[in-house]
This record gives C-alpha cells, structure tokens and sequence, in this order.
C-alpha cells in the first residue's frame, strides 16, 4: 500500500515537471529576450565630450567625415546647421546590433522637427571606443531647439536607449 502511493506521488511530481518545463520552454519560445544566457558580461556604454559648432555647412560636415562633395547641389552644400562632436564608448555589447542617432526638437513646445535615420553599429571588440560626428540641421525661424543624440540597443519587440546627449540652446540659423 506504501509502495502504491510513493509510486502515485513519484507520477504526479513527473507530470508537474513536465507542465512546468513545457510551460517554460513555451515562454522562452516566444519571448527569447527572457531567455538567461548564462553570466551576462559587463555592459556599459557612454556617449560623452559633446562639442557643438553651430554654424556648421553641411560641406564642412563631409569634409570634417572625409566624404566626397560630389552629388550635391551648392545650395545643400551651403545649408548651415550645429555639427556635434562627440565620443562614443561601448563596453559588453561585442556582434550586437546598436543604432546611433540624432533628434531636433523645438524646446518651447518640445516638438520633433527632425530626426535623423538611426546609424547601425556593431561593434566588433568587447570594447569599443571613438569620435563621432553629426551634422543637424537647424531651421531658419524659431526655436530655440534643442538637438538630442541617443544610442540605443535593437530588441526583438522594443529599442532600449543605453545614453543619451543633449545640446544646450541652439538657436536658428538666419
């Protein structure tokens, strides 16, 4: 009789084990980025050193990033806006796939006026570390606006900002 029920129990603890794993496995399935994938690496990463010039021509901005002039009209060449300079540190996120970009916004309404499309990034070392550029540019009426610069970590279902920079006051450009 004490056999019977220490067999009917063993059973009854092999299906719940067998419940809990589906279960776990299904949840793992459809939501991979609660999947643990052993001891996490240290992540960090840092967007530091902003300068910002703010009479910038988008012809300065290709010559300051060695790209050609070639393709453009004298007029968009011309156009001024804010070049931001700034340092990029990237720690932990080695083969992963990060995006880099800049966003105008009028800072008495905090509007978006414009956005730039996300740069991706992946770094190839453990630690990744550089200087980067952006070229915003500011429109000729209003403000004053405010230029963010964000890098952020592509999810499944959902962008995780990893840092952010903010410029101080950038005024139109007349």
């Amino acid at each position: 009789m004490v056999g019977h029920s220490l067999r009917t129990l063993f059973k009854a603890l092999a299906a719940v084990i067998g419940v809990v794993t589906s279960a776990t496995a299904l949840i793992f399935t459809f939501a991979p980025d609660l999947r643990p994938s052993g001891d996490a690496p240290a992540q960090s990463a840092k967007l530091s050193e902003l300068s910002v010039y703010e009479a910038a021509t988008f012809g300065q901005y290709l010559a300051r990033i060695d790209q050609p002039r070639t393709g453009y009209t004298a007029a968009a060449l011309r156009r001024r806006g804010a070049l931001l300079d700034f340092r990029v540190r990237i720690d932990g996120f080695k083969g992963r796939r990060l995006l880099l970009k800049w966003e105008l916004f009028d800072q008495p309404s905090g509007d978006e006026i414009d956005e730039s499309t996300a740069i991706q990034i992946k770094p190839t070392n453990q630690t990744n570390e550089s200087t980067w550029q952006f070229w915003v540019p500011i429109p000729r009426d209003g403000g004053p606006y405010e230029a963010i610069v964000e890098l952020i970590e592509k999810k499944e279902n959902y962008l995780l900002k990893l840092a952010t920079l903010r410029t101080e006051a950038l005024q139109a450009i007349r």
